[in-house]
């Protein structure tokens, strides 16, 4: 390695500045060329106090490398996250700087790409192409690193149940409350949804490539695309989902406590649809047998929230005014 310390920079191709690194100082660095990596890096300083600031930052780059290295070598022990707190303790010595640079790099090359700050996903070769990795890859160790309870949900879950096809770059996810903010990007968009309370009686765990994952039973899926129907487009959209995960549905099986997993309102909601527009019957008297001996208190509501109900039939079974109708969409 050179370092040359000169007054006036001389122009070079491929120069990277990073003004403001060294106090006082702005440093540009010439980077060498041979197998992609840095056989020679050239260091000019401008009013830089202190000569040996630049060398270690100097040398700290020469040991970029390492951290390339180590990310290259997890994908064989079935590893595919990391985190910056992972670098940090791999790489005491290495500065905020150094780091950086070093995931900057692998990011540019569409090695790794990273879902949230300071968690980062190594792109397996099969995605190479596509830049980005499937959520179903890292959303548990994603979680993990947030610590969140989660389970996969909505359209994402009835379509790991066998229902519901979808666009295969939305994703769906229940955390448990705050909600997180939504992420999309160019090649993947994570739609969060919150609850207070994870019923994780009713969360299946399945195994995934990468680990484990979380994902609603057909049952807490059912309702929460009722609950949550604003998010995937809507009653009709959830009902023609509901239409292909009603065979899975069991709600002869649940406790009395599932009652309390969502709005009773939601639950009056899904009992017609199954009953008057799935034509369900079986699994509509399922559920109203379990909401019976919850003692659940059913009040009028209308089917569609926001829409008048003056002049509408009402289903005296379920209490719910019909003021929408619903056509059951091809999937």
């Amino acid at each position: 390695m050179h370092i040359f310390a000169r007054k006036n920079p001389v122009n070079h191709q491929r120069v990277l500045l990073w003004p403001g690194l060294l106090e006082g100082s702005e440093l540009a660095m010439v980077e060498g060329m041979g197998n992609n990596k840095m056989n020679m890096c050239c260091f000019w300083y401008l009013g830089c106090n202190n000569l040996q600031k630049l060398y270690n930052f100097a040398f700290e780059i020469l040991n970029m490398m390492s951290i390339s290295d180590w990310i290259d070598s997890l994908p064989p022990t079935g590893q595919y996250t990391f985190t910056k707190e992972d670098i940090a303790r791999e790489f005491p010595s290495h500065s905020a700087a150094a780091v950086h640079m070093a995931l900057s790099r692998k990011m540019g090359k569409k090695r790794i790409f990273s879902p949230h700050r300071g968690f980062y996903v190594i792109v397996r070769d099969e995605y190479r192409g596509k830049k980005t990795v499937p959520q179903i890859f890292y959303i548990d160790q994603l979680m993990a690193y947030l610590g969140k309870k989660y389970y996969v949900s909505l359209l994402s879950a009835a379509s790991m149940h066998g229902a519901a096809h979808q666009s295969p770059m939305t994703f769906y996810v229940m955390t448990e409350a705050p909600k997180l903010r939504d992420k999309e990007t160019e090649t993947f968009i994570t739609r969060f949804s919150s609850r207070s309370v994870i019923p994780e009686r009713y969360v299946e765990v399945r195994t995934a490539y990468t680990g484990w994952i979380s994902v609603s039973s057909p049952e807490l899926t059912a309702v929460d695309l009722i609950s949550y129907q604003h998010t995937i487009g809507g009653l009709t959209r959830a009902c023609t989902v509901l239409s292909e995960l009603v065979d899975k549905v069991n709600f002869a099986g649940v406790g009395e406590d599932f009652i309390g997993v969502a709005p009773v309102a939601s639950l009056q909601r899904l009992g017609y649809l199954l009953e008057q527009v799935l034509e369900e019957r079986d699994a509509a008297d399922a559920l109203f047998d379990k909401m019976t001996a919850a003692k659940t208190a059913f009040q009028y509501i209308p089917l569609k929230q926001g829409r008048s109900t003056e002049g509408f039939e009402t289903d005296r079974r379920w209490k719910v005014i019909v003021n929408q109708d619903i056509e059951i969409d091809e999937l």
